[in-house]
């Protein structure tokens, strides 16, 4: 008797998408390895300097050349060129700029810097405040640095807390890009936060209905009596003429 072998319904990975997977891990495990306490530095560094957090992440661009060289880096988002940021983070992109990461394939991968601790927290304590401009006790907040900065960068930078929005759907891009982080940066828990705060937000999208009284013939004409009641609306109707 032959034997059924089980298997998940879902229909296996694109080779190609099993590689990009692999190199942002690749790419995630070398910012991890040998520049996050460097980044993590600078963005608190940066926070200290405006007054307050803007983000605990930043959208990033790699060029990688044949055999995992990294040929150049750059922010992914134009209103960050020119300011703090920018300033900032120009020494570690310097200097990993050239570096090898020979498992990784040529080409361009847009992915985001973590400030690592901060970004923790945030996800433990969104529920909190839901806003993303958030003060640091003790640092008075500098009104000039804080409005140029903030001027240049909201809206614009949107951090990973549109993966948590149900109303705005996910790339195949994203997916990748939030497994990958999963991956490393396991204490994160992304990949289930994300899960869990898209199902959620779907319990909050707000229904319009106006006007109102269009609710309530809604209602009525769901009730196992419809049928009368749209024959007793007919003969009115008719009776007048309309």
């Amino acid at each position: 008797m032959a034997t059924i072998k089980n298997r998940d319904w879902v229909e296996p990975a694109h080779p190609v998408l099993v590689e990009r997977y692999a190199d942002l891990v690749e790419i995630y495990r070398f910012f991890k390895e040998a520049i996050q306490p460097r980044v993590d530095d600078i963005f608190d560094r940066i926070s200290k300097q405006i007054g307050f957090v803007v983000t605990t992440t930043l959208p990033v661009r790699l060029q990688f050349g044949e055999g995992g060289k990294i040929e150049k880096v750059e922010f992914a988002a134009k209103n960050l060129q020119g300011t703090l940021f920018e300033k900032e983070f120009a020494a570690v992109f310097k200097e990993i700029s050239g570096k090898k990461l020979g498992k990784v394939a040529a080409g361009s991968y847009k992915l985001f810097l973590i400030w690592h601790e901060a970004l923790k927290l945030k996800l433990k304590t969104d529920w909190i405040e839901p806003a993303h401009f958030r003060k640091i006790p003790g640092i008075q907040v500098q009104p000039a640095a804080a409005q140029d900065v903030a001027s240049q960068l909201n809206p614009g930078i949107r951090e990973p807390a549109h993966w948590f929005d149900a109303g705005i759907a996910l790339d195949r891009e994203d997916e990748i890009l939030i497994a990958a982080i999963d991956e490393v940066y396991a204490d994160l828990k992304l990949a289930s936060r994300v899960a869990v705060s898209r199902r959620e937000s779907l319990k909050f999208v707000p229904g319009i209905r106006e006007p109102a009284h269009f609710r309530q013939i809604e209602d009525l004409l769901e009730r196992e009596d419809a049928g009368r009641l749209i024959n007793e609306l007919t003969a009115v109707l008719k009776k007048y003429g309309l």
